[in-house]
């Protein structure tokens, strides 16, 4: 064989091997897979499975078991849903076990339609469960159903591996675990945001929860125009979780601690949140288009899936709304009156708490948008306190590449604040604290955020 026929034989070989690659990605990329969630439905399907098997005497072949959750895999053709794979996976031993497919097709169309139609409960799978189906890569989301994650990573944590960001943030996940550092400010959720709250978080967190130290910081008065009068903040710890349906958060800050003059706003009348908690309830929806993006051609490059498969519906986002219960100590205090700062500082003399129901009590209602392929992201959120303590925040982002532009408002009515008492030696006077003054106000900051 002369060179020139190797070389030609060579260059069909590679042909042949990349038309069977690009069928190979292309048929990937109409895979849809996913985890069931529904304890009773993941329950009923073995049990019918394992009685098909012993009926038809395959039993012996059998390494299911009934504690299992089933991994589904599905094929779209021609603008149809076809079942393709389905794994049993065991979450105590790590195993994937195969289900035979010939004994699955026997079990009835009412079975195999619920399981197929995913009106119930699921889950996203992860790269380990996309290995176990012999796929690596998937579309989530195309049907109505939606998966409470794919909005909530977007506010968790990041859909990236890093992401560092002017908005005093930073978040670094594991490749190999579901863990993850943080770094934010303020207690947002408790419509304690940075612009007025010195604290800065820093934690671990994974998929459900966050364990977190509370370092304190000080907000310079003149850093925003509309804040006059921040919070002070100290030393804690606190914890939070998110669910598909409840979520929520405890911190506790101690007031012990010692204060040095410097890092607080106002000697005289520091404020300080010492104890907070939030619990609330949630659910996620699919968002559908209400107009033919067709015809606009900035909302179909939005909207359009990464992965390159035509939906089979017209939703383009997950929508989830959040509605709960807040809690907030409110402490007004001074620092104790003595000639100098000791080296760690000055002790708290505290003069009044807000700690009843009427006091500390509050709702909070949130929603948050992510779009399909990730690139959108926006909230509303809105907190409200018995105590006569409000605000109201909106914000979006818009993902480019490896960068992110957004922006947050801040609005804090007029009458936003807390009424104290002025000193412990007379009750009938009060102090007033109200981070904007009286008259409210409104902070819009943009930020920009990198991420890989």
């Amino acid at each position: 064989m002369n060179l020139n026929i190797l070389i030609k034989e060579m260059k069909n070989t590679i042909l042949i091997l990349a038309i069977l690659f690009g069928s190979a990605i292309s048929a990937q990329q109409n895979l849809i897979s996913w985890e069931v969630a529904d304890p009773q439905l993941n329950r009923k399907f073995i049990e019918l499975y394992l009685n098909k098997l012993i009926e038809n005497d395959k039993f012996e072949q059998n390494s299911i078991q009934a504690s299992d959750v089933i991994i589904v895999q599905m094929q779209q053709q021609d603008d149809k849903l076809t079942l393709k794979r389905l794994r049993a996976k065991n979450y105590d031993s790590g195993e994937y076990r195969r289900f035979m497919m010939d004994q699955v097709k026997k079990l009835g169309p009412d079975i195999m339609n619920t399981l197929m139609d995913r009106k119930y409960k699921w889950a996203e799978i992860n790269r380990r469960d996309l290995s176990a189906l012999e796929t690596y890569s998937n579309i989530d989301n195309i049907l109505n159903e939606r998966s409470f994650k794919r909005a909530r990573d977007g506010f968790w944590w990041t859909t990236s591996q890093v992401e560092v960001s002017t908005n005093e943030s930073v978040y670094i996940r594991s490749k190999s675990t579901n863990q993850a550092f943080r770094l934010e400010t303020g207690l947002s959720d408790l419509g304690l945001y940075r612009y007025f709250f010195g604290n800065t978080i820093l934690g671990i967190s994974n998929d459900i929860s966050s364990t977190y130290l509370i370092v304190p910081r000080k907000v310079e008065e003149d850093t925003y125009d509309a804040i006059k009068l921040p919070l002070d903040g100290t030393f804690g710890i606190g914890f939070k979780f998110d669910t598909h349906s409840i979520g929520g958060q405890v911190n506790y800050m101690d007031a012990g601690n010692k204060f040095k003059t410097g890092r607080v706003g106002d000697e005289n009348h520091v404020v300080l949140p010492s104890a907070s908690g939030l619990i609330y309830w949630s659910n996620t929806f699919a968002i559908n288009n209400f107009i033919d993006l067709s015809k606009v051609k900035f909302l179909q490059r939005l909207t359009k899936n990464v992965s390159g498969a035509q939906r089979t519906d017209e939703a383009f986002g997950s929508l989830r709304l959040k509605v709960g219960l807040t809690f907030t100590e409110f402490i007004h205090a001074k620092l104790k009156a003595e000639t100098s700062d000791t080296k760690e500082g000055r002790g708290l003399e505290i003069i009044d708490r807000l700690n009843k129901v009427d006091e500390a009590l509050g709702f909070f209602v949130r929603s948050e948008l992510v779009t399909d392929n990730k690139k959108v992201k926006a909230y509303t959120q809105a907190n409200q306190s018995f105590n006569g303590f409000s605000n109201f925040s909106f914000g979006a982002e818009y993902s480019i590449k490896v960068v992110k532009f957004g922006f947050q408002i801040v609005n804090i009515p007029k009458d936003s604040g807390l009424e104290f008492l002025e000193s412990n030696s007379n009750n009938s006077d009060t102090w007033l604290w109200y981070p904007a003054g009286k008259e409210g106000g409104q902070i819009v900051q943009p930020y920009i955020s990198f991420y890989f």
